[in-house]
């Protein structure tokens, strides 16, 4: 019992330390970055990958359309790979009448090679990578291309949003990504972000020309190139006024496959360039990452402990109420009793304490998002669903992916 009570301990105790430091950085950073001006904006290429995405194609090529962006200076590729339903043939019908886009496709399949092929077919100086579930607002095009007047500067990713939540698991992931927006500016200001999106990213073609393409092999192609970028010593900027939405899974053994790809992925790529986690990478090397993986491992462990301990605690307090002759027949009537042996286990509690004041800090970064990307989707509702079954999502996710690693079984795409 007092190996747990450390390990829960400890666990707040590192949650304060990187929340307090992640606050006090943005707060205490101002970013100056060089910023091109509209005259000074190179031209562009937008690559979308496509699998069977008949539903989502014309909404999304129509979208990057009304980007305010200099009509001379960007170019679109859709790069059907394999599509067996009308993907090819919406995305040809589109090209008929933009001679800004173009429609390529990849027989090789995965997402690594169809973008590949768009690379080399590219022009821009600037290669953008998007979904082809995903649109964009008509600023997040010019937003994200100014900051690569920083030479440093290898890649530019944007304020990732769920697109129109509408079941419980949407509007957790709604939560999720607007907690995000926060934490990837503050990573942006530690020459820190890990995770460039797969569903919205820009980057220098001179670094594919340089290092290569997408590792075509890689389930997370998009967190192997950003890693690559930071392993070689470039920046990543971020851009959270510059919003790009996605569709969620709405199914859970949808949203399964796609945190075990992300999460084996993750594990994948970390032992790749674990070279990254040293003195030489700054706040990334020294703490960014090695506080991602100790919060991972706390998470799991703990909740799978309060789990169990939950479980046992009910039994017990059942146990304990049938002992005294409680009247359960009148369970759902107000009880005195009841209630004030409620309030008492809630009060002396010490880790609510802790819970309370991280949900304060939930609050705040909600707050820092409504700025950057405007109205939110009942924020107050999906805070609650998100603090309620997030962690035990995110600890079953993990366990789950953890498994996979171990014994060594694949994961696709879908």
């Amino acid at each position: 019992m007092e190996l747990i009570t450390f390990f829960i301990y400890t666990s707040i105790y590192i949650g304060l330390i990187a929340t307090t430091f992640y606050i006090l950085t943005y707060t205490s950073a101002r970013e100056q970055e060089p910023l091109f001006t509209d005259k000074e904006l190179p031209k562009v290429s937008i690559l979308i990958p496509a699998y069977n995405e008949e539903s989502s194609i014309k909404r999304t090529v129509q979208s990057i359309l009304k980007s305010d962006y200099p009509k001379n200076k960007f170019e679109i590729f859709v790069i059907d790979n394999n599509s067996k339903d009308k993907t090819l043939e919406i995305a040809r019908n589109l090209a008929k009448n933009n001679k800004q886009l173009k429609v390529l496709t990849e027989l090789k399949q995965g997402k690594g090679c169809a973008l590949n092929k768009g690379i080399s077919k590219a022009k821009g100086d600037i290669i953008f990578t998007m979904d082809a579930d995903t649109s964009v607002h008509s600023q997040s095009l010019k937003k994200m291309t100014r900051y690569f007047k920083d030479a440093k500067v290898f890649s530019v990713t944007p304020g990732m949003v769920i697109d129109n939540p509408k079941n419980l698991l949407q509007r957790i992931q709604y939560t999720e990504y607007l907690l995000g927006l926060f934490l990837r500016k503050t990573f942006s200001l530690l020459n820190a972000i890990y995770i460039t999106p797969g569903a919205f990213s820009a980057y220098r073609k001179s670094f594919f020309d340089k290092y290569g393409g997408y590792d075509e092999n890689n389930i997370t192609e998009d967190l192997e190139i950003s890693l690559r970028i930071q392993f070689n010593g470039y920046k990543i900027a971020n851009v959270p006024d510059a919003p790009a939405y996605t569709i969620a899974p709405s199914k859970f053994s949808h949203l399964l496959n796609q945190r075990k790809r992300w999460y084996v992925g993750l594990i994948k790529n970390t032992w790749k360039y674990k070279k990254i986690i040293s003195p030489k990478y700054g706040d990334m090397g020294m703490f960014v990452m090695p506080i991602a993986w100790i919060s991972i491992f706390f998470s799991v462990f703990i909740t799978i402990y309060l789990f169990i301990n939950t479980l046992i605690n009910v039994k017990n307090e059942f146990l304990f109420l049938q002992n005294i002759n409680y009247d359960f027949s009148n369970f759902f009537t107000l009880n005195l009793f009841f209630f004030e042996r409620l309030f008492f286990k809630l009060a002396t509690n010490t880790i609510l304490i802790f819970v309370l004041m991280f949900v304060i800090v939930l609050g705040i970064y909600l707050y820092y998002a409504r700025k950057k990307v405007g109205k939110l989707h009942t924020p107050f509702f999906n805070l609650v669903l998100f603090f309620i079954f997030f962690a035990i999502l995110f600890g079953f996710w993990w366990v789950i992916s953890i498994m996979y690693v171990l014994f060594n079984k694949g994961v696709k795409w879908k």
